[in-house]
């Protein structure tokens, strides 16, 4: 039940599309346009102009890049009669007509609804949704669902997100004003307030900026408060929390009930980024066997698996970035609306935090701290460079000492930039070390879940034996990613070479090929904010290897940064 909204964009394809539409017209405009608030006005109301647009159109580029199979209302009852109840009951009381109804036959459960409002909307389900959640749980994603529709979430995340990005026009368009008004001669007369003209522009680009970057996040506010609004009304429609609890249980950490890989040979996959059950960030999702043979949930295995969502400092990051609260926290605001139906949670976290503890101590903070410096670490040398060089710059322009001017000469200046790329070159080889350790070992999807520690960054090599159940999104043609599962559940496989034109490739001319094949994969276990494996070695059961290079291109950069060192340290040596 992921709810983004129509905003620019809804999905994968539309993302692109308006984006570089939005660049396009945006540089015919700095070009034949004036810089003058007549122009500024332009610009803004073009901008609304493709966001209205990316609404009417969204839609029909859904259906056009991805294979859902669409039914109508009658057919859709006839085949999945237990969900009729609730589609009738909500439709009637809240008046609005039956919503187009479809399904992506793929076993990954998972749901989504788009389209223009509440007499014009769409939701899709995906084979997942019935062969592994009960009744209960299919009635409560669907009134998750139709709470999107009835709260007019189409038309109000349209706005929500049209906000920020007129912010960013404004911005951008003082930018190029003020960059404008510094270039165009003016007379001695004119200089005066030309100046004053281009300090205020300045002045409004970085407020206008800074606008965008506050309203964007506020925008994000917004949708998972109508993502808990949607929880709320499936709670409120069934009368039970918990079914959705526990079918969030299902979607969002991917338990599964058995291990039959054969019924599972379609691909369980990804989420559309429209408004659904489960964030696509958060939709690289891994299933594992907790529940065991007498059907109950193993609660170690739940608690520990959300014990990442509620304490680990990546996951406030990724929440805060994220259309949709985590799924941990979502559970728990259920469980908050439990005694209003008399009912106890089925699904509680009291031993998540003592969990925690016995593998990662009292605190993370340790472990993201050194994730980002490690992250960031060729970032900081960098940084550090240009700052010993102002600080070169104001001693000679201000004769600050002779001692310190005397050091910093422009020979001594080479010098150190040429040993600083040094330093970078070897902090992107520490960085790739850390990010992708060696030692893999024969694991269980079961195993790497528990795995609090874990991060972008902070990975657990492993190898794991199984079949590849299908492509990373469901029914979207250029989906590169795949979808593996073991004898203990379901794992997201992220095939990230480093270069999009070879992503592509992969997509439209291996990927596909692997759906139901039975491989042995090696490669990084890591969670952002939800678990994935990315790939080093694909080897299938009838002797072809498939090799990912995304570790040995990050090297290059290491090597670039080499090359210049190479180059500053001779012109130091021969100058």
């Amino acid at each position: 039940m992921k709810k983004i909204g129509l905003r620019l964009a809804s999905t994968i394809a539309t993302t692109a599309l308006f984006a570089l539409l939005y660049a396009v017209v945006f540089l015919i405009g700095t070009w034949f346009l004036p810089f003058t608030l007549y122009g500024l006005l332009i610009m803004v109301f073009i901008t609304i102009g493709i966001v209205f647009l990316q609404y009417l159109i969204s839609p029909y580029i859904i259906n056009w890049v991805y294979r859902i199979d669409w039914m109508t209302p009658d057919e859709f009852a006839w085949k999945y009669p237990q969900l009729r109840d609730t589609l009738d009951t909500v439709v009637r009381t809240n008046g609005i007509k039956m919503p187009k109804l479809g399904v992506i036959h793929d076993f990954n459960p998972n749901a989504f609804t788009f389209g223009w409002g509440k007499n014009s909307s769409r939701i899709v389900l995906t084979d997942g949704i019935f062969h592994y959640l009960d009744e209960d749980e299919q009635n409560a994603v669907l009134a998750h669902e139709l709470g999107h529709v009835i709260h007019s979430d189409f038309i109000l995340m349209t706005i929500v997100f049209a906000i920020p990005l007129v912010l960013l026009t404004i911005a951008r368009w003082a930018y190029y004003a003020s960059f404008f008004s510094r270039t165009r001669r003016v007379s001695s007369k004119d200089s005066e307030s030309a100046a004053y003209l281009q300090i205020a522009l300045i002045i409004i680009a970085a407020l206008s900026y800074i606008a965008y970057y506050i309203g964007f996040l506020i925008s994000l506010i917004v949708s998972r408060i109508r993502e808990y609004y949607a929880d709320e009304h499936s709670a409120e429609v069934l009368r039970n929390p918990n079914a959705l609890s526990t079918g969030l249980i299902k979607i969002a950490y991917g338990l599964l009930v058995d291990a039959n890989v054969e019924e599972r040979r379609k691909s369980p996959v990804r989420a559309l980024k429209g408004l659904g059950i489960f964030d696509p960030r958060a939709a690289k999702a891994v299933a594992i066997s907790s529940v065991g043979r007498g059907g109950s949930f193993s609660k170690d295995i739940i608690e520990a698996t959300a014990a990442w969502d509620l304490f680990n400092p990546w996951a406030r990051f990724y929440e805060l970035i994220s259309t949709h609260p985590l799924p941990a926290k979502r559970i728990m605001r259920l469980n908050e609306q439990c005694p209003t139906y008399g009912l106890k949670p089925a699904i509680d976290f009291s031993r998540a935090r003592q969990l925690k503890e016995q593998q990662a101590g009292k605190t993370l903070w340790d472990e993201f701290l050194t994730d980002l410096l490690i992250k960031y670490l060729p970032s900081v040398v960098f940084v550090l460079l240009v700052a010993v060089s102002i600080v070169w710059f104001f001693a000679i322009l201000l004769q600050v000492n002779d001692t310190i001017t005397n050091a910093f000469t422009g020979s001594n200046l080479l010098l150190m930039w040429a040993v600083g790329f040094y330093l970078i070159a070897f902090a992107f080889i520490i960085k790739t070390q850390f990010m992708y350790k060696s030692g893999f070992e024969p694991k269980h999807i079961s195993d790497l879940l528990v795995n609090v520690k874990v991060s972008p960054i902070r990975c657990e090599p492993a190898i794991l034996e199984g079949i590849i159940v299908g492509q990373g999104i469901p029914g979207y043609y250029f989906s590169d990613d795949l979808y593996f599962q073991d004898d203990t559940g379901l794992l997201y496989i992220d095939y990230r070479f480093g270069l999009s034109i070879v992503d592509f490739f992969w997509a439209i001319l291996k990927a596909r090929k692997l759906v139901g094949q039975r491989v042995r994969i090696k490669g990084w276990y890591r969670r952002g904010p939800s678990p994935y494996l990315q790939v080093d070695t694909i080897e299938t059961a009838h002797g072809e290897r498939y090799r990912n290079y995304s570790k040995h291109m990050t090297y290059i950069w290491a090597i670039l940064a080499f090359l210049v060192g190479i180059v500053l340290l001779a012109l130091w040596l021969f100058g």
